[in-house]
C-alpha cells in the first residue's frame, strides 16, 4: 500500500521504504494541513511522517493536524519523534498538534506519560 498524498501544487515528495503507514495529506480552508496516518505507526515507517513534515515545512506549511485515528500499531520511538517533529515545527515558527488518536496511540502516549509533552 503506497503513501498517499494529496498535495495542492508543487512535487510530490518521495516514496516512503516502508509502505504499510498511508499519510494522507489534507489542506483546510483556515490554512492548516491535516496529516492522516492509517496503519502501523513505528520505527519501521516512522521515516515516511518525517519525509512528509519535512516536504510540507519547506513548502510553506506551518500548521500541522496529525490525525492518529487510523493508527492501529504505535511503538515508543515514534511518539518521540513526534517530539522531535514537533520542536522541528516550532524551530520553523510553526506548530504541530495531535488532533485525534485511536485506542493504540492514546494507550502507548499514556504509557511513556507523554500527555503534556505532545498537547498544544
Amino acid at each position: 500500500m503506497p503513501v498517499r498524498r494529496k498535495l495542492p501544487q508543487g512535487p510530490q515528495p518521495a516514496g516512503p521504504s516502508d509502505a504499510r503507514l498511508v499519510i494522507d495529506v489534507t489542506r483546510t480552508p483556515d490554512g492548516s494541513t491535516i496529516l492522516f496516518l492509517t496503519g502501523e505507526f513505528d520505527v519501521h515507517t516512522v521515516n515516511s511522517l518525517c519525509d512528509t513534515v519535512v516536504f510540507l515545512i519547506e513548502a510553506g506549511s506551518r500548521c500541522l493536524r496529525l490525525d492518529l485515528s487510523g493508527v492501529t500499531w504505535c511503538d515508543n520511538g515514534s511518539l518521540y519523534t513526534l517530539l522531535g517533529l514537533r520542536d522541528a515545527v516550532l524551530a520553523a515558527d510553526g506548530y504541530l498538534a495531535l488532533s485525534s488518536t485511536g485506542w493504540p496511540v492514546a494507550e502507548a502516549i499514556a504509557r511513556n506519560r507523554l500527555w503534556q509533552l505532545l498537547r498544544r
